[in-house]
Order: structure tokens, then C-alpha cells, then sequence
């Protein structure tokens, strides 16, 4: 029973770490050149092979990092229970029309020791 109740805790702060891109929605459509809002929430959903969670998939290499940075996220909400963080970011003017990928790659440690990594995409068109 012991052994169960420590596997169910590691999952659960495992899924309590996870992050979605709350904004911009799926295919949005942004335009080179522009300046916008990139919200960054953390979520309740499991990533599993039904692919519970929205995501997109890249046939390409991960392309032009758009910022670096630490992922400090403050409470939102009107329980404040959730976390989030908003980054301002430009669409490079050189990327061509048509679909694109935005990425947000979230390393953290589970229970203060054990490392993973997550990447969750977003589909944007390009204007």
C-alpha cells in the first residue's frame, strides 16, 4: 500500500507542474513583426497517448528561440489557486506566411530532486 500511495504522490506532482499555453489560442493568426502576449499556465492535464492535452507536432528543428528565461509564475484567479506568467514576445519578421509552431519548453523538478522536461506547442498562423 505504501508503495502505491508514493507512486500516486510522484504523479500527482508531476501533473501539478505541468504548464499549457493558455494564449494565443490555436490559430491565431499573427502578423511579423508583432509584439504579443504569450500566457503560460500551469495545468491539471495528463499528457498520455489518448493526447489528452492540446499540442501540435513540428516536422523541423526547434527554430528561433523567441525569449530565455526563468518560468516564475504568480497566483491568478479568483481563488488565486492557479499559477501563471505572461511573456511579451515579437514574431520574427524573416518567418514565412502560412502555419507555425510556438513552443515553450518547461524544465522543474519533481518532489525537489527529480528532474523532467516537458515541451507544449501551440499552432499559430503566420500573417
Amino acid at each position: 500500500m505504501k508503495v502505491i500511495f508514493a507512486l500516486a504522490a510522484c504523479v500527482a506532482s508531476a501533473v501539478a507542474q505541468s504548464v499549457v499555453i493558455a494564449s494565443p489560442p490555436a490559430f491565431y493568426t499573427l502578423h511579423r513583426g508583432q509584439g504579443f502576449v504569450v500566457d503560460v499556465d500551469r495545468t491539471s492535464c495528463v499528457n498520455g497517448p489518448a493526447g489528452q492535452c492540446p499540442s501540435g507536432t513540428s516536422s523541423g528543428n526547434i527554430g528561433t528561440p523567441l525569449f530565455q528565461g526563468l518560468y516564475a509564475p504568480t497566483p491568478v484567479g479568483n481563488g488565486r489557486s492557479d499559477l501563471a506568467q505572461n511573456f511579451t514576445v515579437t514574431v520574427p519578421s524573416f518567418l514565412p506566411p502560412g502555419p507555425a509552431l510556438l513552443s515553450v519548453a518547461h524544465f522543474g523538478l519533481v518532489i525537489g530532486v527529480e528532474p523532467f522536461l516537458e515541451v507544449v506547442n501551440q499552432t499559430v498562423i503566420i500573417a
